[in-house]
């Protein structure tokens, strides 16, 4: 009996002391390292999010927050938002019906090598989903895409905050939004 309790209690012990998930690691991209080459350091633009999410402003919250997102990787000169809404209003695009020929005409406008186009699929609390492409604007091609969905709920996610902020995440879907932002954007190697 005395043994039996000590293997139980030993069990526990060893369970309590497991170390932590690790961080998740978005593996759903693909990439064409020798056309990135093209455009490294260049100017990209990132054009409005098609927003199937279901929440009116969000797709312009997916838009701002993967510009910030890819803005602090340091890998492109990005166009001014300012100047993508001018060309969208001049121009009547509707970013709902955005293709990537129209897409390549409007990144030629822009003067940039690179146009990165975005959905925002899911938007509430606890969950955030985009998938972004970057297309060379040169040769009409996709150089890299993304997709991921992040919900709150996996602690392999939850780990890749400070414990303080978990439960911000599963209330807050912007900053949820934010880390899924951040993720995806490092997936373009240095």
């Amino acid at each position: 009996m005395y043994r039996k309790m000590l293997l139980i209690l030993s069990v526990v012990m060893v369970a309590g002391c497991a170390a932590p998930p690790a961080a998740y690691k978005v593996t759903n991209f693909f990439l064409d390292a020798n056309s990135l080459k093209d455009i490294r350091e260049k100017r990209v633009a990132v054009l409005p999010f098609k927003n199937v999410s279901g929440d009116v402003l969000a797709g312009e919250k997916a838009t701002e927050e993967f510009n910030l997102q890819l803005g602090k990787t340091g890998h492109f000169t990005l166009v001014e938002r300012l100047r993508i809404q001018e060309v969208f209003k001049e121009q009547d695009f509707d970013p709902e019906r955005l293709d990537e020929s129209t897409a390549v005409k409007i990144g030629k406008m822009l003067g940039a090598h690179g146009v990165v186009l975005g959905t925002l699929s899911a938007y509430k609390p606890g969950e955030a989903g985009i998938s972004v492409r970057l297309v060379s604007v040169e040769k009409g091609s996709q150089v890299w895409q993304a997709k991921d969905t992040f919900r709150s709920s996996d602690s392999r996610i939850q780990a890749l905050v400070d414990p303080q902020d978990r439960d911000r995440m599963k209330k807050d879907p912007e900053f949820l939004l934010q880390i899924l932002c951040r993720e995806i954007a490092n997936t373009i190697p240095r």
